[in-house]
């Protein structure tokens, strides 16, 4: 293993999953842009919070590729003191958890109405937001990458506490959503959705923030951490824009299924090996026998009742 193994690699690495994170936010930004969501102004201005703190992180971590391998090529001393970058990620990380757990605190608590858990998780998000920011601002005073354990246990808080909240909010979003399942095929397709999106960003969070944790913990005196550290941010941020721009698919997937309702027919897939089905009915009526036709239920494939579902700029409130 090389000398610098640890320290540039484990930046480089960190760095270089961070922007290609960022590019899939950065897409999901200008369609929430472009796309006319009928959304509140609070609601606006924290996509655009998350925008400027992204941005700005992942400028001040070009930088610092710059000022590492450019500016102190042959300046290994460097890497024996905490560069401010290194603390300003980690606020910023820990404002981006707090505001994307706050959005989806308040998702859950529409959905189950359970005043006592959105105080715990509120209180939770909270707290480890304040040790986060605290973690951060500490490092940068210290300064002496070889006295960085003293922070160890406000990260150790900050990381742990902020992976049981997505946890649980993950859960319970999964099940209050699985619970208002219909059985009909539109609304149960949106709801599936939402739960994947649920489990799958819950689960990346997690994972992140604990391997963030574990690097460290065991390697407290390299940038191991910044390869889960670096991303972490992105990762919440993909977490709330997905739930805000699927909204436009899950609006065309039910309206879809009242254009079904509506017009009463549908077609199917057509196929040499599927033979038309022709199904009658017969009424006796006076002792005459009388020949319907016998049209398809199409209740079973409808989302009843119907949401309220227009075009794009009036979308429906989905996960």
């Amino acid at each position: 293993m090389g000398a610098f193994d640890l320290s540039i690699g484990g930046f480089l690495l960190g760095l270089s999953f961070d922007l290609y994170l960022y590019g899939f936010v950065f897409n999901q930004y200008l369609t929430y842009k472009t796309t006319k969501f009928n959304d509140r102004l609070l609601l606006r201005a924290t996509v655009a919070t998350l925008f400027v703190i992204d941005t700005s992180q992942v400028a001040v971590e070009l930088y610092t590729v710059w000022y590492f391998l450019v500016e102190n090529y042959i300046n290994p001393s460097v890497l024996t003191y905490v560069f401010w970058m290194l603390p300003l990620c980690g606020v910023t990380t820990a404002i981006s958890a707090l505001i994307v757990e706050t959005f989806l605190i308040n998702r859950l608590y529409r959905l189950t109405k359970r005043f006592w858990l959105y105080i715990v998780l509120i209180v939770a998000a909270a707290v480890a937001s304040v040790f986060g920011a605290v973690a951060g601002i500490l490092s940068g005073v210290i300064k002496d990458v070889n006295k960085l354990t003293l922070v160890i246990p406000l990260e150790i808080v900050w990381l742990a506490t902020v992976a049981g909240v997505d946890i649980v909010i993950t859960v319970s979003l999964s099940r209050a959503l699985w619970r208002r399942k219909t059985g009909y095929p539109g609304s149960d397709t949106i709801i599936n959705r939402c739960i994947r999106a649920s489990v799958q960003s819950g689960l990346f969070s997690s994972v992140f923030a604990l391997a963030s944790l574990a690097g460290f913990v065991f390697w407290t005196n390299t940038h191991v951490n910044l390869i889960f550290g670096f991303p972490s941010g992105r990762i919440y941020s993909n977490s709330l824009l997905y739930t805000l721009v699927s909204r436009k698919e899950h609006a065309e997937i039910a309206n879809k299924t009242i254009e079904i309702r509506r017009t009463g027919s549908f077609s199917l897939p057509h196929s040499p090996e599927i033979n038309p089905i022709h199904i009658q009915r017969e009424t006796v009526t006076d002792g005459k026998v009388v020949d319907n036709a016998v049209k398809p239920s199409l209740d079973r494939y409808i989302v009843f009742p119907p949401p309220t579902i227009g075009e794009p700029s009036q979308p429906a409130s989905s996960c």
